[in-house]
């Protein structure tokens, strides 16, 4: 049997849902319509010929969970911010990160610093600054949100941030072992697979996927799981507090990151952070590579940036189990 399975029918008050090895009944209010359901699985989670805080790679035991298929797109935010007037931090603060390429700024040094830019008014309405809009981007994943933006849409839909567990599961497809979600191939040698940078980053984005920026949620092929945007696109929030070991202490069951107060990251000691997953239209071969299934980065929650979104899921409750529960 399959490790996902698309139940869609609006909103589920009781749904039971038959597995190989148990029956699981759920009861929650919970839109799952636009969600794929991964079955409970024991998968391999890091790996050994990445970076270093993706080793070890090592068994993991995740509990079955529903995840969103798409990425939360602005139309789907605006939602949110028309139903409980909510604003977010950039909007607060009247400013946020935005990436400038080499090519707009000769006078930039080659360096992380110097490529993003703190622009005036930028927020999820105005991703780019005031000459920017979301009007004709209604299909594209919100960006300009942080840590608490993206979770306060997910508590308003009774729903989670995914954790980093749960994220590279459903990221790998049920394709174990694979440095990608579409397989072990780099994505220069691949047709457009995802939305990523393709060329030679920060300087020339040849833009063979044909987008320089985000794109519509959808608009390439899913996973096996039936997951879109899943690498590329946008990097996504996921609720664990960052520690580069965690996967040396972790617990082999349902892992959900370190405290904050034991969050930590080499290059910036003082300030907890977030993880984030997937990678986006800014990642390249010959730069960050966060497409690959266990790559990871850590993010300061309280920032936005023109690249960084989210997807929700919904963990079940388990009312009962049968063979062999």
């Amino acid at each position: 049997m399959s490790n996902s399975k698309d139940l869609a029918g609006g909103f589920v008050f009781v749904v039971a849902i038959a597995l190989i090895d148990n029956l699981v009944i759920i009861e929650d209010n919970i839109d799952t319509s636009t969600m794929i359901w991964l079955n409970s699985a024991n998968f391999v989670m890091g790996s050994d010929r990445g970076m270093t805080d993706e080793a070890p790679a090592h068994q993991l035991d995740l509990s079955g969970f529903w995840m969103d298929k798409y990425e939360v797109s602005n139309s789907d935010y605006q939602k949110f911010v028309d139903t409980t007037a909510y604003v977010t931090y950039a909007e607060k603060m009247g400013d946020s990160l935005v990436f400038e390429s080499p090519e707009q700024n000769h006078s930039m040094r080659m360096g992380p610093l110097d490529w993003w830019k703190l622009i005036k008014t930028a927020d999820w309405h105005r991703p780019q600054g005031s000459k920017s809009s979301i009007d004709e981007k209604a299909t594209h994943p919100v960006v300009q949100v942080n840590y608490d933006d993206a979770l306060a849409y997910c508590d308003w839909l009774d729903k989670k941030l995914p954790t980093e567990a749960q994220f590279e599961y459903a990221a790998r497809g049920g394709k174990e072992g694979n440095i990608y979600s579409w397989g072990n191939q780099p994505l220069h040698l691949t047709e457009a697979v995802s939305n990523t940078w393709q060329g030679n980053f920060p300087n020339k984005d040849s833009q063979v996927d044909g987008f320089s920026t985000t794109a519509p949620v959808g608009s390439f092929p899913a996973n096996d799981f039936g997951l879109y945007d899943i690498t590329g696109n946008v990097w996504e929030w996921v609720e664990d507090w960052y520690h580069p070991q965690y996967y040396s202490f972790g617990p082999a069951k349902n892992p959900a990151g370190v405290e904050m107060t034991d969050s930590i990251d080499p290059n910036e000691p003082s300030i907890p952070k977030r993880s984030i997953r997937g990678g986006s239209f800014l990642c390249a071969d010959n730069y960050c590579s966060g497409f690959r299934v266990s790559a990871r980065m850590p993010a300061d929650p309280t920032s936005a940036t023109n690249h960084t979104g989210f997807r929700c899921v919904s963990s079940p409750s388990v009312i009962s189990r049968f063979f062999g529960g």
